[in-house]
């Protein structure tokens, strides 16, 4: 019996992942591959060096994930892009999370 295909297929990832909340311009593609015949390799910058690598390149955002301009676009090789995103959404859980801890109040029996 030969298999049937599914009617409604599961939509495609973008980039394989489904977490991006807003949509990217339609100019995007021709800014991807504005920003990889600019930056050439991996732009990631340790003290004075930098790394240069030219294998599994990613285009970052370095400000706001929604400023989609050429000039705040670089260029990082996989490693570096999730390194930096891994600090990035450490940094938004350490804002978002509530103390365990109430904050110490002052006794309301003491004088001032």
């Amino acid at each position: 019996m030969p298999r049937k295909i599914q009617d409604n297929p599961r939509p495609r990832k973008e980039s394989g992942r489904m977490w991006r909340s807003e949509p990217r311009p339609t100019d995007w593609n021709a800014r991807v591959e504005f920003v990889k015949r600019r930056d050439k390799s991996c732009r990631w910058v340790d003290g004075d060096t930098v790394c240069g690598s030219t294998e599994r390149l990613e285009v970052h955002h370095r400000g706001a994930a929604d400023d989609h301009r050429v000039e705040m676009l670089v260029l990082l090789c996989r490693r570096h892009h999730a390194k930096v995103t891994g600090q990035q959404a450490a940094e938004a859980r350490r804002r978002n999370r509530i103390p365990r801890n109430r904050p110490a109040e002052r006794h309301p029996g003491l004088i001032d």
